[in-house]
């Protein structure tokens, strides 16, 4: 009878090993099972990087960067102004270094000039598109005239220098884009008498490449 007993007990210890045994088992492959399907769900997301945003510009085959921001100047503001002993400084702020650039090309008959410029659009949504034929032909004529008036041949250098630059704010007609009003000293080479001209510009960051309206 005691081993009867003895051998029931061993027989119910073996069940329940068995029983506790098979019990951790299940456990480890649902976790095994379960960390799998977490791996292939993030496996599965796709993952997001933010989009790079361009901090250096390029147009005339140089690339424009800027120290400072301009988005910090407030409206009707004299950025740079002779008169005031405030001067043009380079590498200050990307928009007006082009328009630098801009402007010396076009007074100088150089037709690379048109590649940057634009047309105010109202079936594109940017606002604006490259410049109309009719836009050009009206620059040319402008600068044809200028430059009959100061006795400048054709080839002949005008020397031009940034004067004074306002900020005007976001372009109205896009609610993009900055807009300056720019005033300019122009001379032929060597001369002493030096007359200003008034021009607004707007530029615009069109992906990393700078465009502009010039009126």
């Amino acid at each position: 009878m005691k081993t009867k007993k003895i051998f029931l007990l061993l027989i119910s210890l073996l069940i329940t090993f068995n029983f506790t045994s098979c019990k951790n088992s299940n456990s480890k492959d649902n976790t095994a099972d379960n960390n799998s399907i977490e791996e292939n769900i993030q496996s599965d997301d796709p993952i997001k990087e933010e989009p790079k945003v361009p901090t250096s510009f390029e147009a005339f085959g140089k690339s424009y960067t800027s120290s400072k921001d301009i988005n910090s100047i407030e409206k009707s503001t004299n950025i740079y102004d002779d008169q005031t002993s405030i001067y043009y400084t380079a590498g200050e702020y990307k928009e007006i270094d082009f328009i630098n650039d801009l402007l010396y090309s076009y007074l100088n008959e150089d037709n690379s000039i048109y590649n940057y410029l634009i047309s105010y659009s109202n079936t594109n949504e940017k606002g604006y598109e490259p410049i109309s034929e009719s836009d050009k032909e009206k620059l040319k004529k402008d600068l044809y005239s200028l430059r009959s008036q100061m006795d400048l041949a054709n080839g002949e250098e005008m020397v031009v220098r940034l004067d004074r630059v306002t900020y005007e704010g976001l372009n109205p007609n896009t609610n993009s884009g900055h807009s300056f009003k720019i005033r300019v000293a122009i001379s032929r080479v060597g001369a002493t008498i030096v007359p200003w001209n008034y021009f607004t510009v707007t530029v615009f960051e069109d992906g990393n490449k700078l465009m502009a309206h010039l009126f």
